[in-house]
């Protein structure tokens, strides 16, 4: 679209600024009081984001952590994911993914996707389970 002089209108792939202007001053004193008191790191602040955000969710409990590459090795760990068990994924996934796996120890086995979805192939899937490992 042109505006009223003929120049074209871009939309931003990604606006970071908008929706965090009505929450600046909110924000910024979150951030100080994390500053000042190492809140960021285990502690009160964290342990009220924890029971505020299963509250959100609905839960009992949540556990705060740094990123979601942790969270991925803490589910994978939580299943009973051993060193030296296999996990299946996709080869078209973040590298977050298998660096998680290996993480815990287990062993990255790619199963490709289905064109057509852009999941898993449930084909190709079953011969890996089909197969010796």
């Amino acid at each position: 679209m042109s505006n009223s002089n003929g120049v074209l209108n871009s939309i931003p792939f990604l606006d970071l600024i908008t929706p965090h202007v009505e929450l600046e001053h909110e924000l910024v004193a979150v951030f100080q009081r994390a500053l000042r008191t190492a809140g960021f790191i285990g502690g009160p602040m964290v342990e009220e984001f924890e029971k505020s955000f299963a509250a959100f969710c609905g839960t009992r409990y949540s556990i705060a952590i740094s990123s979601g590459t942790d969270a991925l090795r803490f589910a994978i760990m939580a299943c009973g994911i051993k060193p030296g068990d296999v996990v299946v994924t996709v080869p078209h996934t973040f590298i977050a993914t298998t660096e998680a796996i290996s993480q815990a120890g287990a062993l990255p086995e790619f199963v490709d996707i289905d064109e057509r979805t852009y999941n898993m192939d449930p084909g190709k899937a079953a011969g890996i389970f089909r197969a010796p490992m």
